[in-house]
C-alpha cells in the first residue's frame, strides 16, 4: 500500500510539472500567435499552417513511434534481465528508416500536393515551397529525436523535458519578436526560426541522454529479426491510430483550405491553438501515469493497472472541466483581448467555442484506456477502427461543405466520431482483455458527469445574471469566480474522501 501511495504521489508530482510546463508554454503560445498574426498577417499565417500541415500529415507516424518506443523501454525496465540498450538501438534503426521514408513521400507526393492541389495565394508559391522544405527537415529531425525523448520519459524524468520545452519556446518567442525587422521575407524567416529551435532541442536531448544513460544510448547494431518485426508491426498499427489525430487536425485543415482558403485556415489555427492548450493538461496526466501502467501490466499486476486506468480517466475529465468552464464563460472577451487590434477572420469565436466542446468530449472519451491498450500490445483492432472512423469524417466534411455547410461543421462531425469510437473501444477492451465496462463507467464517469452537470447549471445562471456590457474588471472577476467554483465542485463532488485527505496531507507536508 505504501508503494502505491508513493507511485500515486510521483504521478501527481509529474502531472504538476506537466501543468506548470503547460501554463508557461500556453502563455508563450498566446503571445507568439498574436505576434505571428501581426507580423505575418492572416493569409500568410494560414498559409504556414496549411503547408506545415501537409508535412504533419506525412509525419503522422511520429506520435505512433514515440508510443512504441516508450512502451518497449518500459516493458524492458520491468524485466529482471531487461536490455534497454538493445531496445534503444532497434528503435533508432526503425526511426532512421521511417525518417527516410517520410522524406521520400514529402519530396514526391507532398510536393505534388503543394504545387497542384493546395490553394496558395498568387505570388506565394515560392514561399510555400520554401516553408514546405524547411518543415520537411524539421519533421525528419523530430522523428530521429524520438528515441532520446522517449528514454527520458520512460525514466519519468519529466522535469527535463519540461525545461527543454520551456527554454526552446522562449527562444522561439524571442526570435519571433525579430520578425519586425523582416517584413519582406517574414514567412521564410519564421520557417528558418522553427528549424533552428528544433535543432537546438535535438541537441539538448542527445546531450542529456548521453550523460545520464550512457550505457543505454551506446550505439550498436542488434540482430533479431523477430523483435524488429514485432516492433515494426506495433508501430504500423500505432500509426493507424495516430492517423486519427492527424485527420482531426491537419486533415480537416486541408479540407477547409480547399473549400474556404487560407484566411479561414487562420481562424482554425487559432481555434486549434486553444484546443491544444486545454488538451495538453489532461494528456500530460495520462503520460505521467503511462510508465507505471505499462510496468504494472508487464509484471502481471492487473488490479493495480486497472485502478490506475480508473483514476486517470476520472481526473482527466475533472481537470478538463475546470479548464473548459473557466475559458468558456468569457471566451469572446478573452479572444478579443488576445487578438487586440487584429482583424480576426469571420466565425473565429464560434470555431473556438466548438473546439472547447470537442476538447471536453475528448476528455470523456480518452483517459487511461489508450495507455492500457498500448501496455497489452493488443492494439490492432483499436487502431483500425480509430483510423477508419476518423478518416471517414473527411469525405463527410467535404460533402457537407459542398452542400453549403459552414466551416464549423467539420468540428461537429469529429465530436460525433469521438462518441462512436468510444463505444467501439470499450467493447474491444471487453472482448480482448476482459475489461469490466460497467465498473469502469461507474468509477471513472459517475462523479465527473455530476460535476459537469452542476457546472452547466452554473454556466446558465452566469449567462442569465451577468450583463453583456460588463467592464474588464467584472469579466476578470467572473473568470476567477468560475475557476474557483469549478475547482470546488471537482474537489468536493468529483473526488473521493480519501483523495481529498491525500491532497490535504500533501499540502500540509509542503507547508513544513
Amino acid at each position: 500500500m505504501e508503494g502505491f501511495r508513493k507511485e500515486n504521489t510521483r504521478i501527481a508530482k509529474n502531472t504538476l510539472i506537466f501543468n506548470i510546463r503547460m501554463v508557461v508554454i500556453m502563455l508563450i503560445g498566446i503571445l507568439a500567435t498574436r505576434l505571428l498574426m501581426k507580423y505575418l498577417g492572416a493569409s500568410d499565417y494560414g498559409l504556414y499552417n496549411v503547408v506545415a500541415g501537409i508535412i504533419a500529415m506525412l509525419g503522422f507516424l511520429t506520435s505512433a513511434m514515440s508510443a512504441t518506443t516508450r512502451r518497449y523501454i518500459n516493458i524492458e525496465q520491468g524485466k529482471p534481465d531487461g536490455d534497454c540498450n538493445r531496445i534503444f538501438n532497434i528503435c533508432m534503426v526503425l526511426h532512421i528508416g521511417m525518417a527516410l521514408f517520410i522524406l521520400l513521400l514529402a519530396e514526391t507526393l507532398g510536393l505534388w500536393y503543394v504545387h497542384h492541389v493546395a490553394k496558395i495565394p498568387d505570388g506565394k508559391m515560392a514561399d510555400a515551397v520554401f516553408v514546405y522544405q524547411v518543415s520537411t527537415f524539421v519533421a525528419c529531425l523530430g522523428i530521429v529525436n524520438i528515441p532520446y525523448q522517449s528514454l527520458i520519459e520512460s525514466h519519468e524524468q519529466f522535469h527535463l523535458t519540461a525545461i527543454i520545452d520551456i527554454v526552446t519556446n522562449l527562444v522561439r518567442l524571442g526570435l519571433i519578436c525579430l520578425l519586425v525587422y523582416f517584413s519582406k521575407d517574414a514567412l521564410r524567416v519564421y520557417a528558418g526560426m522553427v528549424a533552428f529551435v528544433t535543432l537546438c532541442s535535438f541537441a539538448l536531448y542527445r546531450v542529456i541522454c548521453f550523460r545520464r544513460w550512457k550505457d543505454t544510448v551506446r550505439h550498436g547494431f542488434f540482430k533479431g529479426r523477430g523483435l524488429y518485426r514485432e516492433m515494426f508491426s506495433f508501430n504500423f498499427y500505432s500509426a493507424l491510430g495516430a492517423l486519427s489525430s492527424v485527420a482531426r487536425t491537419q486533415g480537416s485543415n486541408l479540407v477547409v483550405n480547399y473549400y474556404f482558403g487560407t484566411v479561414v485556415n487562420a481562424a482554425f489555427a487559432i481555434a486549434y491553438q486553444i484546443e491544444t492548450f486545454t488538451l495538453n493538461s489532461v494528456n500530460k496526466l495520462t503520460l505521467s501515469a503511462a510508465p507505471q501502467i505499462t510496468r504494472n501490466w508487464g509484471s502481471g499486476n492487473s488490479s493495480r493497472t486497472t485502478d490506475l486506468v480508473y483514476k486517470i480517466s476520472r481526473f482527466t475529465v475533472l481537470i478538463m472541466a475546470v479548464f473548459f468552464f473557466t475559458a468558456y464563460v468569457e471566451l469572446d472577451w478573452l479572444i478579443g483581448i488576445w487578438m487586440h487590434k487584429i482583424t480576426l477572420p469571420e466565425g473565429t469565436v464560434l470555431l473556438c467555442r466548438w473546439t472547447l466542446v470537442s476538447a471536453l468530449v475528448r476528455a470523456f472519451c480518452g483517459g487511461g484506456t489508450q495507455t492500457l491498450e498500448q501496455a497489452t500490445g493488443k492494439i490492432k483492432w483499436f487502431q483500425i477502427w480509430s483510423s477508419s472512423l476518423s478518416v471517414a469524417v473527411l469525405p463527410l466534411g467535404c460533402l457537407a461543405f459542398y452542400l453549403g455547410a459552414p466551416p464549423v461543421t467539420i468540428i461537429i462531425l469529429f465530436i460525433g466520431f469521438s462518441f462512436v469510437y468510444r463505444a467501439v473501444e470499450l467493447l474491444l477492451l471487453r472482448l480482448l482483455v476482459s475489461f469490466d465496462i460497467w465498473t469502469y463507467i461507474r468509477k471513472s464517469y459517475l462523479k465527473p458527469s455530476l460535476c459537469v452537470l452542476i457546472l452547466l447549471l452554473y454556466l446558465l445562471m452566469y449567462s442569465a445574471v451577468v450583463p453583456s456590457d460588463m467592464g474588464a474588471l467584472g469579466r476578470l472577476f467572473g473568470i476567477g469566480l468560475t475557476f474557483v467554483v469549478s475547482c470546488l465542485v471537482c474537489y468536493f463532488v468529483g473526488m473521493h474522501s480519501w483523495e481529498r485527505e491525500s491532497v490535504q496531507s500533501l499540502m500540509n507536508f509542503n507547508k513544513r
